[in-house]
């Protein structure tokens, strides 16, 4: 079975990610950046147009913190996060469903890039599904917590501990690689799964959207605050 029928969310992220990828690479071939560089290295001219800036989120461009998501500096970027939303997903969407799995991966990016917003340098572009991905950790860290099933014991939960602590240390360790993102994405995350593991089962359609609601509505709450509030960055 093809991964786009098994995991049709999953393989759409993936996909979009990719064609994103290729379209800014076209955009730096018709600028006269030779093809073999602009696969491996994507142009940073370009890239900040819909890259994550907090100063010109404070401007009122919010729609950044969408776009970065699906942004990538260069093909091992890319190349690593598809991987990890790969097994993450395969997980994530079977276990979740299909509409949580996605409402909890673009919430979980929102996140991250909220974090930077507060966190992050003011006027440094960032890119990357990284804060999206570690949403998708930490939702199934929270689900399993609040299910009962956490434990060391578990292999699922202790090799995702690992690796969490894994990209913790090379986030702290690798230059041009922050953990703010990557932290406001694993938080959005954690909240989302807590919140959907009593929902995963009901019937109760209004009962479902609770974790989306609530997710949403604190991101929404975050980013008016930012951008109104003197010494958050925003424009008050």
């Amino acid at each position: 079975m093809l991964a786009s029928d098994r995991l049709p969310v999953t393989a759409s992220l993936i996909a979009a990610n990719v064609v994103v990828y290729l379209g800014v690479s076209s955009l730096a071939a018709a600028a006269g950046v030779p093809w073999n560089v602009a696969l491996v290295n994507q142009l940073g001219a370009v890239l900040e147009e819909g890259a994550l800036v907090p100063a010109l989120v404070a401007q009122g461009e919010a729609w950044r913190l969408l776009t970065s998501i699906f942004l990538h500096s260069g093909l091992i970027h890319l190349a690593f996060n598809m991987v990890a939303l790969y097994f993450l997903g395969s997980f994530a969407e079977t276990a979740f469903g299909r509409w949580r799995f996605l409402s909890l991966y673009v919430l979980s990016g929102l996140s991250g890039g909220i974090a930077y917003l507060y966190f992050g340098t003011f006027d440094q572009p960032a890119v990357g599904a990284s804060g999206a991905i570690f949403g998708l950790l930490g939702s199934i860290l929270g689900y399993a917590l609040r299910r009962g099933t956490f434990s060391w014991q578990n292999p699922l939960i202790r090799q995702l501990l690992i690796l969490l602590a894994l990209n913790i240390y090379l986030g702290v360790s690798i230059a041009n690689i922050s953990n703010t993102a990557h932290m406001g994405g694993l938080a959005g995350g954690f909240v989302f799964g807590r919140l959907m593991a009593p929902t995963v089962y009901s019937r109760k359609k209004l009962r479902a959207l609770t974790p989306l609601v609530v997710v949403l509505g604190a991101e929404l709450v975050l980013l008016v605050l930012w951008l109104v509030l003197p010494g958050l960055g925003g424009i008050g």
